[in-house]
């Protein structure tokens, strides 16, 4: 064989040996492994450019919102949920018309054959036996949670893995972190027995849900929570008597609606809160505030400003949300949205 044929077909045979990488290794080498809320591993897919919102929906999307990745999002709103949270179509306008994937119940349940219809890098979910479910047929899913009161801290470091935004997912987290301090600061010499005490209440049915959510809400506000903190996480129902022994100085509702019911039910009217009027309807975004939502750091300090006013006095919470949602949701809102969001003559506060 010529020396040069005999050199030629060496080298072709060490690239073959050595440099050579099939598609399909090389895509397994740049897959991603991270771990979800409920422990598990998920290897992704080294790009994301669609994902289906399959479980605990609004939560989720608020939280890709936060971190510049709405326009991610394939799927819309179950149908029953698209008045009231009319406000993640403004932040992602694609919501409008997407096609619905779950249906909300007890628990979000998945529509296969719509979720498998579209396209999608990445499925999220609430909940362990969903991620399990929908990974056995084949789809990648991440588990996200709301149980561990740092848990919009955890989701949203999550995320910025997931999505590859980890500098976005850094500027929340230091926004949230500056935000507690300039609470602390203001409150440091408020004792805890002065410190006013707030409950997020359910009317219909009498309830204290999302317990973890608002215990860090009301703490980090510089309040103190009024329940105690061995209820069940999961909307635990309350009786009056139960509620009478607590009797917040603040009760934060979820509507306007339920604020009037529990100002006029007779059986209330002895609760400091109802006697002082101190009954105020949760600003209401992405989702509302007192509930898994990144808006839980602008909402600390709009509840600070409602439990110590004169302390808060230059507090300007139109101007806080703006800039809130102009840096994180990408959406600069007109006076009249803010106002809306904020309840503002709704019996919300400011």
């Amino acid at each position: 064989m010529h020396r040069s044929l005999r050199y030629g077909v060496g080298c072709l045979v060490v690239l073959c040996l050595v440099g050579f990488r099939s598609p399909a290794a090389s895509a397994a080498q740049a897959r991603r492994v991270v771990t979800d809320m409920c422990g598990r591993e998920v290897s992704l897919p080294p790009h994301i450019e669609h994902v289906v919102t399959a479980g605990g929906t609004p939560a989720v999307n608020a939280l890709l919102f936060a971190l510049g990745k709405g326009g991610t999002i394939v799927n819309g709103l179950p149908p029953v949920m698209r008045s009231r949270w009319k406000w993640q179509a403004v932040f992602a306008p694609q919501l409008a018309d997407a096609p619905t994937v779950s249906s909300m119940g007890p628990a979000w349940v998945p529509d296969l054959e719509h979720l498998q219809m579209l396209p999608h890098d990445v499925v999220f979910v609430d909940s362990r036996a969903t991620a399990e479910s929908l990974a056995e047929r084949g789809m990648t899913t991440v588990c996200l949670s709301w149980r561990d009161p740092q848990a919009i801290l955890k989701d949203i470091t999550l995320l910025g893995d997931v999505m590859e935004c980890p500098a976005q997912a850094q500027a929340y987290l230091d926004y949230m972190q500056d935000v507690i301090r300039r609470v602390a600061g203001r409150l440091a010499d408020l004792p805890r027995e002065k410190r006013r005490t707030v409950l997020y209440l359910r009317v219909i049915p009498l309830g204290a849900p999302m317990i973890n959510t608002n215990r860090f809400l009301a703490e980090k506000a510089g309040g103190r929570y009024a329940c105690p903190a061995d209820l069940p996480l999961d909307n635990p129902g309350i009786n009056i008597e139960q509620l009478l022994v607590w009797n917040p100085d603040v009760i934060l509702v979820w509507s306007a609606h339920e604020r009037q019911l529990l100002l006029s039910d007779s059986r209330f009217r002895d609760l400091t809160a109802v006697r002082d009027k101190a009954v105020i309807v949760v600003p209401f975004g992405a989702h509302a505030w007192t509930h898994a939502t990144p808006e839980q750091a602008v909402a600390i300090l709009w509840l600070a400003k409602l439990l110590y006013p004169d302390r808060f006095a230059d507090l300007d919470m139109q101007q806080e949300a703006q800039a809130f949602y102009k840096r994180f949701f990408k959406t600069d809102l007109t006076t009249a949205q803010l106002r809306e969001i904020l309840r503002i003559g709704s019996g919300g506060s400011q």
